[in-house]
Parts: C-alpha cells; structure tokens; sequence
C-alpha cells in the first residue's frame, strides 16, 4: 500500500462524547481514542470514583462546542496527538461564517 494512498483517519468528538457519557465510567471513551492504558486504569477505579469520568465527559462537551464555534484545537485528541474531528452541530462557525461540518 502507497503512503500516498494512505489516509489518516480522525476520531469523531461526538462517538468520543456519547462513549464518555455512557460508558465513561468504564473507560470506554479512552480505549476509543487510543489511550488504552488510562482506559483500563479509568476501569479500574469506575471512572476515578466518578470524578474522571465527569472531568472527560465536561472537556469533550466543552470542545465539541468551542470546535462548532470555530476553534480549531480541541482539548482532547487521540493516542497519537492528532486533533478529533466534528462538532456539536452540522454547521459551524469559522471565519465569520457558517461552513458544513459534518457530512462533507
């Protein structure tokens, strides 16, 4: 397989958010991303007696709503630093207008 034809695939914000809310507490949000290890240890203490999991899901909801307002770096990002992709809308606002954000 070429490098060229290679394509990097983004984490999505949302699965990362819905994943964290849900199933948080047992570290799936974590293993999502890439970051397997504090996944099992967020397992293990049930989501940091659920102060973990509370603090993941807060920086998740925060950064889905500050990405669809037009910041371009998020909090979080996966094992290897790269940032997440989507917002909490299907349209955000960048450059002082509105672009399509999901389904492009």
């Amino acid at each position: 397989m070429d490098s060229d034809n290679l394509q990097i695939r983004k984490k999505n914000r949302i699965v990362a958010l819905i994943l964290s809310m849900f199933l948080g507490v047992l570290g799936v949000d974590r293993f999502y991303l890439g970051k397997w290890k504090s996944g099992l240890l967020k397992a293990l203490t049930l989501g940091g007696l659920f102060l973990w999991w509370f603090i993941d899901g807060a920086m998740l909801l925060f950064d889905a709503f500050f990405y669809s307002l037009g910041k371009e770096k998020g909090m979080m990002k996966d094992a290897k630093g790269r940032e997440l992709k989507y917002g909490l809308s299907m349209y955000r606002f960048k450059n002082g207008r509105f672009e399509q954000d999901w389904f492009k």
